[in-house]
């Protein structure tokens, strides 16, 4: 599949996710008071709002999914550095497994990746996913444009407050 990068809407978004890594994110509205997973990926990935809370359900949800999902996509379709942090580092092992998984399906866009999935995964951009730690000395690294957090209510307070720091604004 050929795509014209940056992908400008959620149509085009749709698409690429569903041909690059195989997954197809429903889009049905279950509760009247909570959105579906499609709309809290597409507002997460066009930042609609400068940051984002997604509850759901333990082991159920598909959180640690999706959140792999949409930093493998922002690394590869927006060009970004990603970072990911975990409630712990296993947590943090756990969406690089489902990191390394998208790369693996038959369509992925293999050319995009330079070398193994691995804790600082490297992209033919020049960008990278990058695996933080649930330590302090983790995330008080370089600031990159995208931090996405999983498991947050695992996590130390005061790494939490330090990974809030990621994320700053260039200002110019």
């Amino acid at each position: 599949w050929k795509f014209d990068l940056p992908l400008e809407d959620e149509a085009e978004l749709r698409f690429f996710v569903e041909k690059a890594w195989g997954v197809h994110i429903p889009d049905t509205q279950v509760c009247e008071e909570h959105t579906t997973p499609w709309r809290a990926f597409a507002d997460a990935y066009f930042a609609r709002a400068p940051v984002v809370v997604w509850k759901a359900s333990r082991g159920f949800g598909g959180k640690s999914f999706l959140l792999a999902l949409l930093g493998l996509t922002e690394a590869a379709a927006l060009k970004a550095d990603v970072s990911i942090l975990g409630g712990s580092g296993e947590q943090s092992t756990n969406v690089l497994e489902y990191v390394q998984n998208f790369w693996d399906f038959d369509n992925a866009p293999a050319h995009l990746l330079e070398g193994d999935v691995k804790r600082e995964t490297r992209l033919t951009w020049g960008n990278t996913i990058k695996a933080l730690m649930a330590s302090q000395r983790s995330v008080r690294g370089p600031h990159r444009p995208r931090l996405r957090l999983d498991e947050i209510d695992e996590m130390q307070l005061s790494i939490f407050d330090a990974a809030m720091g990621q994320t700053m604004a260039v200002v110019g």
